[in-house]
């Protein structure tokens, strides 16, 4: 199956005050830890950032948001109209703990629907996700209506939800597990 990546680091890293795709951990950014554990799955891998510079040692696309709103839809609904193929898996560009078994698992369980999204004991992963390019007009209409919950796309589409399985853990952590505060890199530090 065709199915581009999409790294997300368009954050405005409020609550941790500098750009956290670029905050370095053992020797590497963050999103660069992200870009090597994708790499060897997709042929196609995009960067939804601002900042066109932000992998610039790697081959690998920059796009800047389409639409001038700050949201995690605004830069699904970017990766998904530049992609190449008609699914996109989605992932935020601060969690570290992301793996290949975790992504292939998802991957392996598409079988047609528009969103294939994990979902754990503290909720639903949109940031882990992937999404058909059938999501564009129903992502465009919630931004216009400032609607930016991402559930409130799946009355509309047809979605498959990954409940909490092994493939979800790495090294005894969460792969979901990203880093929000000073706190959090601290963790991941710590257990690294």
């Amino acid at each position: 199956m065709d199915i581009s990546c999409a790294i997300l680091a368009g954050g405005a890293s409020s609550r941790m005050g500098i750009d956290k795709a670029t905050m370095v951990i053992n020797g590497k950014s963050l999103i660069e830890h992200v870009y090597d554990s994708v790499k060897g799955i997709f042929e196609e891998i995009m960067v939804i950032s601002n900042n066109t510079d932000i992998l610039n040692n790697k081959k690998v696309k920059v796009y800047k948001d389409i639409v001038p709103v700050k949201s995690t839809l605004t830069g699904i609904v970017t990766g998904l109209i530049h992609s190449r193929n008609p699914y996109v898996f989605i992932v935020a560009c601060d969690m570290p703990n992301i793996s290949d078994k975790g992504i292939r698992y998802i991957l392996e369980n598409i079988r047609g629907e528009d969103i294939v999204i994990p979902k754990v004991e503290k909720g639903y992963e949109p940031l882990h996700a992937v999404y058909k390019r059938t999501c564009i007009p129903y992502i465009l209409n919630l931004i216009e209506k400032r609607n930016f919950k991402i559930s409130n796309l799946f009355s509309f589409l047809s979605v498959k939800i990954l409940e909490d399985n092994p493939f979800f853990i790495k090294d005894g952590q969460s792969i979901f597990i990203n880093i929000n505060t000073q706190e959090d890199l601290l963790f991941i530090k710590r257990n690294d």
